[in-house]
């Protein structure tokens, strides 16, 4: 089942610095689809990178980053180890932009290293540049030998500029994801009805039809700054101590979880 929940899917945000988002998990009738809404979207421009830990084991996926070889700028999605994109291999690896509903797994070829989605002007082959939103399909080792299949949804609109999405990874080994597939999301969606949060100057107010769980907050790095296990419907976090910037607090409902951004 797959149910869209974005708004705005081309929508535009002052950008901030590279952060691995928490994941939020749902299941389906075929496997364990675990489904991310970047919210808000993360905007990439000169120097930016954006990296996702599929899993949450604290080891770093696929990196979505722009940057300069020294003759020009591209986008590219970089991977290491036993990890890998796929894409096509033409003279010059380029990223291959997969259709909505594409199944991802072993049958399709994966480069280690990365590819590019969109080179400096002159450099033909990318399917990526400027053509609106599309699909990165991802492999990945999540330990003890053990490959799952991921796609990313990006929007890549030059050699200098990019979005990313959502993303989602199918949690049972050698299991293959549709592009695009977020999963069941309506468990998801009821965890979450009637919640809402807002921010004076020393505290981060929260309140939900459920009780909350657990509430991380990460800084622009990626570095955690708060975690704290939440009991009620109605909860009031201390940011006193958090430098004034951009924070993206992940909220846990009933084991599942959402990502919002504040600013302090």
């Amino acid at each position: 089942m797959t149910k869209i929940t974005k708004n705005n899917l081309g929508k535009r945000i002052a950008k901030y610095g590279a952060l691995s988002l928490a994941i939020a998990g749902v299941a389906d009738a075929t496997g364990q689809v675990v489904y991310t809404d970047v919210d808000p979207d993360f905007v990439g421009g000169l120097g930016d990178s954006f990296a996702i830990d599929f899993d949450g084991d604290s080891v770093d996926d696929v990196t979505i980053l722009q940057s300069n070889n020294g003759n020009y700028e591209l986008v590219q999605a970089n991977t290491v180890g036993p990890n890998g994109v796929v894409a096509n291999s033409n003279g010059y690896l380029y990223a291959s932009n997969l259709s909505y509903g594409t199944p991802i797994d072993g049958a399709l070829t994966f480069y280690s290293g990365g590819a590019s989605f969109c080179a400096g002007v002159g450099y033909a082959g990318s399917a990526f540049c400027g053509t609106g939103e599309g699909y990165l399909g991802v492999k990945f080792d999540a330990g003890g030998g053990t490959t799952h299949y991921a796609w990313v949804r990006v929007d890549i609109a030059d050699s200098s500029n990019f979005t990313v999405l959502d993303y989602a990874f199918e949690a049972t080994p050698d299991t293959a994801i549709n592009a695009g597939d977020m999963g069941s999301l309506g468990l998801g969606d009821q965890a979450f009805n009637n919640f809402n949060y807002f921010v004076t100057e020393n505290s981060l107010n929260l309140s939900a039809a459920n009780v909350m769980e657990e509430i991380t907050i990460h800084n622009v790095l990626g570095q955690q700054v708060i975690n704290r296990q939440l009991s009620s419907t109605s909860e009031v976090i201390d940011v006193s101590a958090l430098k004034s910037g951009i924070y993206l607090a992940t909220v846990s409902i009933e084991g599942t979880r959402k990502t919002i951004k504040f600013v302090r």
